[in-house]
């Protein structure tokens, strides 16, 4: 079974995927105490996921100064998300300049281990002008990770080293795949930078093909709108207007009827949390963990929820807890309500076992953090497929 090492684990998204994967954990490092608890509580319920005593709660550059004690060799995969607030649109927008910038210790890792493959995901901040070329350093740097940079050397000239290099001993194919996970049919609408390596003296280590988009926004519009297949199929009866954002798109498909589009639909919000009972306001569900309604939900600007039938807004951490739109349903009559933790897991994909057992808003916020479950085990698979690592079963 292929191994793996995760740094910056967080609650355990990318480590449920790459583990549906048929990757086996051998560390996950995640520096904050609650999501720690997430992971080891898992460990302790499920112990096929990954070894409590592997969830190390501890910061990656003191996990680094540890690291030859480890023996961790042979390593097929290292993952991780580093801290993504220096991009952030709601963030300082500081980039390189923040000292909760963690790619440095991600090349690191990869330099230490050299492992075959590795996977980073952040958030779509990167790709803005103003960032772009430390971007583009980065990606220069995990081609290159034993290049490093000497003692207060600017990353500027760092970079110029790297670029000017023949060659290293140490290289990678380096993708960069941007992932919506409505497009894979995760019920919520969630775009994210993966930047993907593969080590050079693998097979075909230039020639993976990436993430191919399953659903489709314009199967979702064509099953409300036009067909209205998606309304029989919730069994609901009174069908509300198009909402105006949609109607020239959906007069665009009805002029295109005929022309069949490949996919499936867009998966929504009443999709995602189909079998999970309304909640109850300030009641546990006997049934499903961390499902407990919680009263108040108002809108106000900015603030005004998702929409049951669209996939969900992308559901963030928040500087100050849980933010307030992101974790609402807004139905069409404009009421909304908050949605549950468990609810909120669900438009993640974790499945509904995995317990959060922490304060609600800590696991918001490690919800709002996590990578989507199936997408990271969708590029999990992918790459596994494609380097022709042995997962047997």
């Amino acid at each position: 079974m292929p191994r793996s090492v995760e740094i910056f684990a967080g609650g355990g998204g990318m480590a449920l995927g790459m583990r549906n994967a048929d990757f086996e954990h051998e560390q996950l490092v995640e520096r904050e105490s609650r999501p720690s608890h997430i992971l080891r509580a898992n460990a302790e319920r499920s112990p096929e996921l990954w070894k409590k005593d592997d969830v190390r709660e501890m910061d990656v550059i003191e996990w680094l100064k540890d690291l030859d004690s480890l023996h961790l060799e042979n390593v097929d995969l290292v993952a991780g998300g580093p801290p993504c607030q220096p991009f952030s649109i709601s963030g300082v927008h500081a980039g390189h300049n923040d000292k909760r910038n963690m790619f440095p210790a991600a090349i690191e890792t990869v330099r230490r281990l050299r492992p075959k493959l590795f996977v980073f995901e952040n958030v779509p901040g990167l790709l803005r002008p103003n960032f772009l070329p430390y971007y583009n350093y980065i990606f220069d740097q995990l081609s290159s990770p034993d290049i490093t940079p000497r003692a207060d050397e600017p990353w500027q000239t760092h970079w110029n080293r790297i670029r000017q290099a023949d060659r290293s001993d140490l290289t990678y194919h380096v993708y960069r795949s941007k992932v919506n996970a409505a497009d894979l049919g995760i019920p919520q609408v969630r775009d994210r930078v993966f930047l993907v390596g593969i080590r050079s003296d693998l097979a075909h280590f230039d020639t993976w093909p990436g993430i191919a988009a399953t659903h489709s926004r314009d199967q979702l519009l064509r099953a409300q709108w036009l067909t209205g297949e998606y309304w029989d199929e919730h069994q609901i009866l009174e069908r509300p207007d198009i909402p105006p954002q949609f109607s020239a798109r959906v007069r665009a498909l009805h002029q295109q009827e005929l022309d069949p589009i490949r996919g499936s639909r867009w998966r929504t919000t009443r999709d995602g949390l189909l079998g999970i009972p309304d909640p109850i306001p300030d009641v546990d569900h006997e049934e499903f963990v961390n499902h407990r309604g919680i009263p108040g939900a108002r809108t106000y600007k900015r603030h005004t929820g998702g929409l049951i039938d669209w996939p969900a807004k992308t559901l963030k951490a928040g500087v100050h807890g849980v933010c307030g739109g992101e974790a609402m349903i807004r139905y069409h009559d404009g009421s909304v309500r908050y949605l549950t933790v468990r609810e909120s897991a669900r438009l993640q994909s974790f499945p509904d076992n995995y317990e959060f057992p922490v304060t609600r808003t800590a696991a918001m916020r490690a919800i709002g953090n996590a990578v989507a479950v199936y997408v990271a085990e969708c590029i999990g698979r992918s790459l596994v497929e494609h380097v022709g690592l042995v997962t047997p079963r």
